[in-house]
């Protein structure tokens, strides 16, 4: 029944694979979204949401989350971008991203531990 305890990260992790598995085409093309490397900040804000929310519950099961949970979001994004260029025609592994991927994963672990854990707000993760 531990499995309850990552409900949010998992419903994070369907997020993340409905973005990353939408055909290219399908994307929504704002002028707004222009930004230089935009689609990398993306990357970064996905994997560093997904990292946050995996502490808490790794912390709970007094598993060594600040190993685990960024562990488990890196290898999760190397394999969702793997299975990406399998999956979708229209869509490519991508070194930078992964790249991004790992730069959110390591910034939420610094972020997590200096102004999440131990404060009031942590239950909220």
């Amino acid at each position: 029944m531990k499995i309850i305890y990552f409900w949010k990260p998992l419903i994070w992790l369907g997020i993340i694979g409905y973005g990353l598995f939408t055909p290219a085409q399908d994307l929504p093309m704002k002028s707004f979204l222009k930004i230089p490397h935009f689609d990398k900040m993306v990357h970064f804000s996905l994997f560093f949401v997904l990292c946050l929310l995996m502490v808490r519950p790794l912390k709970r099961l007094n598993i060594q989350h600040y190993l685990w949970a960024p562990v488990i979001s890196i290898l999760l994004g190397a394999s969702l971008e793997i299975v990406q260029h399998s999956i979708s025609a229209s869509r490519n592994t991508n070194v930078y991203d992964f790249l991004a991927n790992t730069a959110g994963v390591l910034v939420a672990i610094i972020f997590y531990r200096f102004f999440i854990s131990g404060k009031k707000w942590e239950n909220l993760f």
